[in-house]
């Protein structure tokens, strides 16, 4: 049984974190935080379709996971996240959780209120970098290397951009698709 688990810790040893510390317990907090908030939007849904939600967080996970990938590992490794340079068992729950969920919810809030668009990605371009803000200082979540806060900014204007781009041409093309099946 020893050996079994020695066996199992050498292969989780590469992403499992340096040292349990406050970004780890952060992650944690955060991940389980996004759920909650998850399951409440969820259950008081009124505004997404579920077709909608998993398009939302499925995107968002290909976003996380492909920018990660590009802009924290060589060549460019601009900045690396919890304790490692190459990615560890914490990167999961923020790819996964952390990052999708707030982009649902306020696609969620967008589609129910209905704002003006420019205004509303500045907001919640704002809001995203405020939270990546508290990450840094306080949690060390992130370690920039070349990276700097306010490229960060622009990635989130464009991130939301694209959300809002992409979920309005999901949501038509599933009113369509109800209206023909009607």
């Amino acid at each position: 049984m020893n050996e079994m688990l020695a066996r199992i810790y050498a292969v989780l040893q590469p992403i499992l974190p340096k040292k349990f510390d406050e970004n780890e317990w952060y992650t944690l907090f955060i991940s389980g935080l996004m759920v909650l908030v998850f399951v409440y939007i969820y259950r008081r849904n009124d505004v997404l379709l579920k077709t909608e939600i998993v398009f939302i967080l499925l995107l968002n996970l290909l976003f996380t996971t492909v920018g990660d990938y590009f802009l924290a590992m060589p060549p460019y490794d601009f900045y690396d996240t919890v304790d490692r340079n190459s990615g560890e068992i914490a990167d999961i729950l923020l790819q996964n959780i952390v990052y999708p969920i707030p982009v649902c919810v306020m696609v969620y809030y967008y589609q129910k209120l209905m704002p003006n668009v420019v205004l509303f990605i500045i907001l919640c371009a704002s809001m995203l970098l405020c939270l990546e803000w508290i990450s840094v200082k306080y949690f060390h979540l992130f370690s920039y290397n070349t990276w700097k806060l306010w490229y960060s900014y622009l990635f989130y204007v464009l991130t939301m951009w694209l959300n809002l781009f992409f979920f309005q041409k999901f949501h038509l093309f599933v009113i369509q698709l109800r209206k023909q099946k009607a």
